[in-house]
């Protein structure tokens, strides 16, 4: 089976990039309007969907292991509706949720680039300026994601090994995508100047 084209493994990948942006989008949606009905409860005292959308001291994460400073800490539990299966769990505090929100979104994104690229790389030409759009903000998305992630650990001086490979994989990944960029303008030249030819 070919790469790229018709019938190629980049249909079959373009599907599945675009069920994982899909999935993750209803996520981050669903999230969204969990940390708003959340903010209601904090704010109100309601406790409305008390099943689904749980704040307070005693939450715990699916397998209830908590480290013992943290007991006195408000906490928040979202779970997937009529189901119990928990999405999220973590402490109540707006910088975290915000992160967790911000990461989802990247994410969400990140397939949604990707699917339309896929796109792009399955049609008879691959070389269009659309796969070189889609290409060019899916590198850039990367190198700004890379760096919002780089700025909050030296600016908490936690800077640690794991973050400090999250910022590499991620720039890496974007620099990567953007020397595909310059490849894929040249095709496009090429391919150009042979419609031009003939």
């Amino acid at each position: 089976m070919k790469l790229i084209g018709k019938n190629s493994i980049s249909s079959v990948f373009f599907w599945l990039l675009f069920g994982l942006f899909v999935l993750c989008g209803l996520h981050l949606v669903y999230e969204i309007v969990g940390h708003l009905v959340l903010l209601y409860k904090y704010q109100t005292g309601d406790d409305v969907f008390n099943q689904t959308f749980i704040l307070g001291n005693e939450v715990a994460s699916t397998n209830n292991i908590l480290p013992e400073h943290l007991s006195e800490e408000l906490k928040f539990r979202i779970n997937y509706p009529f189901l119990g299966i928990q999405l999220v769990t973590g402490l109540y505090k707006p910088l975290l949720i915000f992160l967790d929100c911000f990461w989802l979104l990247y994410i969400t994104l990140f397939f949604y680039f990707a699917f339309n690229s896929f796109k792009e790389f399955s049609s008879d030409r691959v070389f269009s300026s659309k796969a070189v759009s889609n290409l060019k903000k899916l590198g850039y998305l990367n190198l700004i994601f890379a760096s919002i992630i780089l700025f909050p650990t030296i600016w908490m001086y936690q800077i640690s090994a794991f973050a400090f490979l999250q910022f590499f994989f991620i720039a890496f990944f974007g620099i990567l995508i953007l020397f595909m960029v310059a490849f894929f303008k040249k095709g496009l030249e090429l391919q150009s100047e042979n419609d031009l030819t003939i």
